[in-house]
């Protein structure tokens, strides 16, 4: 009889163990797993920070739910082919510089021109919705841009030869990003496209006589302050970082799970603030040491360099941009016309 009751007991033991792992299996099945790459590795990258905040953000409102696991970057898909592989469902979930978008979704970064504390005013704002629409059409679920508050975390200009005025870059070599392009055409140097292993010797060498970059995004960990002479302290853009995501993936998701990827969304925009303000203070700090200048332009020459930067840039989006996507735009980030 006690060998009988014994084998129930086991019996019963066995089944809710069964019971359980069945339940814990289910539970792990529903969880949606989204894969992320991203411009920047996640480490060396102060930008690249913000993608990690995200997915941090999600792993944790989400557990149980939602986690996202990380890929890599440009050594899983080339910086410059993640927009179109984030569209054909390659992986999931992005993050990056927001000009990175403009060959795929044209004036999808016109929140560099933002003059709101949080560029696109966060999820809800009649901004936000509106650039979530524009990203749709292409494929794309616009989720944020990241930054630090107007003027910080920005583009700035470094060069080997003195500047008072934008008149002092007329016929120089300039190295650009796609964002800073068309400022650099505005003021007559000649823009130079290199990735930015090359900055270095082509500072050196004097194959190019300056270049623009954000400085909080890891501007000494390059050395350039060893080349380099100047910083012109004229902020332009407000650069940060991207967030999107596959739009049929997004779609596929519950109301809930997606209510998680916005708080995310929020707390990352929030810890954008002071993440770009501390590690450009540090940069230029490091840059100072480093044997480099900061110039401050007078009042009328550091006013003129801001309209032609800003106008400069305008005049792009007007270009790709219909007249009523314009005049949305412009109504939008109450831009006088």
């Amino acid at each position: 009889m006690k060998a009988k009751m014994k084998m129930l007991a086991g019996g019963a033991l066995g089944a809710v163990l069964l019971t359980l792992a069945t339940v814990s299996g289910a539970v792990a099945a529903d969880k949606v797993v989204l894969k992320m790459v991203g411009a920047f590795p996640i480490g060396p990258s102060p930008t690249a920070e913000i993608g990690n905040k995200f997915m941090e953000s999600v792993n944790r409102l989400g557990e149980g739910k939602v986690e996202i696991n990380y890929l890599g970057a440009s050594d899983v898909v080339p910086t410059f082919d993640q927009p179109e592989a984030l569209v054909n469902g390659i992986f999931d979930v992005w993050y990056g510089a927001p000009n990175y978008w403009s060959g795929v979704v044209p004036g999808g970064d016109v929140t560099e021109l933002s003059t709101y504390k949080v560029p696109d005013n966060g999820p809800g704002s009649e901004l936000y919705d509106y650039l979530v629409d524009l990203f749709e059409q292409k494929g794309v679920r616009y989720l944020a841009h990241a930054a630090g508050d107007v003027g910080v975390g920005t583009h700035f200009l470094s060069t080997n030869f003195e500047v008072a005025s934008v008149d002092d870059l007329s016929g120089k070599k300039l190295r650009v990003a796609p964002l800073t392009r068309h400022f650099v055409e505005a003021v007559g140097a000649e823009p130079i496209t290199l990735p930015p292993s090359d900055i270095f010797l082509a500072i050196d060498r004097g194959t190019v006589n300056g270049f623009t970059w954000p400085v909080a995004d890891g501007y000494t960990r390059n050395g350039w302050q060893t080349v380099a002479k100047y910083l012109i302290n004229q902020p332009m853009y407000r650069s940060g970082a991207g967030l999107a995501m596959n739009l049929d993936k997004w779609n596929s998701l519950a109301p809930e799970v997606q209510e998680i990827l916005l708080k995310a969304v929020e707390e990352a925009q929030l810890f954008a603030q002071d993440w770009f303000a501390k590690n450009e203070q540090e940069q230029v700090e490091l840059m100072k040491k480093g044997g480099m200048e900061v110039v401050d332009l007078s009042g009328e020459a550091s006013q003129k360099w801001t309209e032609i930067a800003h106008s400069a840039l305008w005049d792009y989006y007007k270009s790709v941009l219909t007249p009523e996507q314009i005049s949305d735009v412009a109504r939008l980030l109450e831009i006088k016309q």
